[in-house]
């Protein structure tokens, strides 16, 4: 019999999005050390010991749990036994379960874990890396559409038979690659480490969101803001002026932010009718010293957290049309 999982109980108000991580192989405790390295010193995380309850969450600015089962009871186990474990009445349930098993320890590279959504869903592999940039978006509306599309992109079954003369390895080079393994090839790769101070809350109540995390140049930033609220001809959009449909965020308390820890910041607009897009952009020290200003757009749906580069002059038809669903993010990464 497995112990009880170490979940709170049900949240008594609004629901607080978070993810279980599980330790399911003991083997190899250097593995077990370089996913949780991979996943960075995430905002919620709580490992309690063997036999305890996880404590209160703080719930400031955004609310979120990031459990972590590190106990050897739970060794081998699978996702039908944490599904049932899950059913336990009255406790809280994850949005995403990963599972850090075998198959995590025997990939060095990409540390693959299984995952599955908490309440249903078809299991996927997901790098580390993946899942702590997802886990800082989950507090979003309509994250559900991301986890399936993980499940499309990289289905898992997690029982192996091996076949006559088939290994481990041959058996999963043969799967999809992880979810988020493009990320690993990132030099340096994302990874979110707390900010030395606590930064304000960024609420998206507009078409786009443009944070400048650089204040080195102000005729630069100048150069930003023209190019992004009036691009000018050139860009095959009829708008010439998008000063009041990209909101702003021109404050020295986000100086020198990073991705990872804006992205756990971004509210939806409180006005459910409000259309927004399912990304912030960046105006950082690279763009100032880039002639040509390119901002880094950060993707909080889909491929969460894999950032690109765009001219300022795209940003205003970019999200006007990821906030209709006239395009997708892809359609701008591929330029």
């Amino acid at each position: 019999m497995r112990p009880a999982l170490p979940l709170p109980p049900a949240d008594d108000g609004p629901r607080v999005s978070g993810m279980l991580l599980i330790r399911t192989d003991h083997g190899d405790d250097d593995a077990w050390r370089d996913v949780l390295s991979r996943m960075g010193e995430l905002p919620g995380l709580v490992a309690p010991r063997p036999g305890h309850e996880a404590g209160a969450i703080p719930r400031e600015p955004v609310p979120r749990r990031l459990i972590v089962v590190d106990d050897r009871a739970w060794q081998d186990a699978g996702p039908e036994e944490v599904r049932e474990a899950l059913d336990a009445a009255g406790a809280w349930t994850p949005d995403l379960v990963l599972l850090a098993n075998d198959r995590t320890a025997a990939n060095p590279r990409l540390r693959p874990l299984l995952a599955f959504r908490g309440t249903g869903g078809d299991m996927f592999r997901v790098t580390p890396r993946q899942a702590a940039l997802t886990y800082l978006v989950l507090h979003r509306p309509y994250q559900d559409m991301t986890l399936e599309r993980f499940e499309e992109e990289a289905p898992a079954e997690p029982d192996w038979e091996p076949e006559e003369g088939e290994t481990a390895q041959d058996w999963e080079d043969d799967l999809p690659d992880p979810v988020g393994t493009r990320l690993e090839s990132l030099n340096p790769p994302p990874r979110y480490e707390p900010p030395a101070r606590a930064l304000p809350l960024l609420t998206q109540d507009n078409f786009g969101l443009l944070v400048r995390t650089d204040f080195s140049d102000d005729a630069a930033w100048s150069s930003v803001l023209g190019a992004v609220r009036r691009p000018g001809p050139g860009y095959d959009d009829p708008v010439d002026d998008f000063t009041d449909d990209i909101d702003t965020v021109d404050d020295p308390a986000f100086e020198g932010s990073s991705p990872e820890q804006l992205m756990a910041l971004v509210r939806d607009s409180e006005d459910p009718e409000q259309l927004t897009a399912d990304l912030v952009v960046i105006a950082d020290g690279t763009t100032m010293r880039d002639p040509d200003r390119h901002v880094l757009a950060v993707p909080l749906e889909g491929p969460v957290g894999h950032a690109f580069r765009i001219l300022p002059q795209q940003v205003g038809s970019m999200v006007g049309n990821l906030a209709i669903g006239n395009m997708d993010i892809e359609d701008f990464m591929d330029d």
